[in-house]
């Protein structure tokens, strides 16, 4: 993996650049299906990051240093300080080592989130008239990331949670990637929903219309109709950086420094799961 002065090439890059760039990621990112199977012996799994350069370097290098994949479960923009950087870099790495990084899709590498939260702003600041062209590169991008990963046959990685009605993965693989801004229910939800204690099945969730929290007793449906162990995914901030849920079945991680916790990544190997730090 290349470090050192990409650091500055990554948010130095004009709009040429940076198209090209996208350009090439998209290339290698449009020919990854919905779902991923990693069979690795080793994987290290990080959360969001929103900006977060310093978890992000963190986790590249402890993913070299230990000889693992690196699986990011998306939420790379918006929120943080060094949006473009984080993005960027995780660009060059999937161009350069299109097998040792996989990078899913968040609910932020949609339109709708970076209206609100920042990153289409700081893309109009950095290159005026010509940011649409960009942001238009980006999206294209976002749209092909893939939606989940299947880690040795046993463990689900995604970014939100489980989909209502979704009962079995090839499900998730026939709806496909979802597009600029994802419609079909079990794409959207599997981005945005959330795991409760309080509930059994699905109920209401605040983060919105069409968003709910499900409980232990649909995840252990869901696993067992697909010969599954454990999902592991991110989409809240937790405060020691993780939290296991549902006696183990599930497992939230969380990446990002800038919500007031210890970022910290989750390394998967023969069976077992350990936490890193990103400090």
């Amino acid at each position: 993996m290349v470090f050192g002065d990409e650091l500055k090439k990554t948010d130095s890059m004009n709009r040429d650049e940076t198209v090209r760039l996208c350009e090439e990621a998209f290339e290698k990112l449009r020919v990854e299906p919905p779902v991923l199977r990693l069979n690795y012996e080793k994987i290290l799994v990080i959360g969001d990051l929103h900006g977060d350069l310093e978890s992000c370097v963190n986790a590249l290098h402890l993913a070299k240093l230990s000889e693992a994949k690196a699986v990011f479960l998306g939420d790379y923009v918006d929120r943080g300080p060094h949006q473009s950087s984080v993005i960027n870099m995780l660009f060059q790495m999937k161009t350069h080592n299109p097998d040792s990084i996989f990078l899913l899709r968040g609910n932020h590498e949609t339109p709708s989130m970076n209206f609100s939260y920042g990153f289409l702003n700081l893309l109009a600041r950095r290159f005026g008239k010509d940011y649409e062209k960009v942001y238009e590169a980006y999206l294209k991008v976002f749209s092909e990331m893939p939606l989940a990963g299947i880690v040795n046959n046993k463990i689900m990685l995604v970014h939100g949670g489980l989909a209502k009605g979704l009962e079995r993965i090839d499900e998730l693989e026939k709806a496909g990637k979802g597009g600029f801004e994802p419609e079909d229910k079990k794409v959207f939800e599997t981005l945005w929903n959330d795991p409760s204690e309080h509930v059994e099945e699905f109920s209401y969730n605040p983060r919105g219309p069409g968003i709910h929290c499900f409980g232990r007793k649909a995840l252990e449906r869901f696993l067992r109709n697909n010969g599954l162990r454990m999902m592991v995914r991110s989409h809240e901030p937790v405060p020691h950086g993780y939290r296991i849920l549902f006696n183990g079945l599930l497992i939230t991680v969380f990446s990002c420094r800038f919500y007031g916790v210890e970022p910290k990544a989750l390394e998967l190997k023969d069976g077992e799961y350990l936490f890193k730090s990103l400090e």
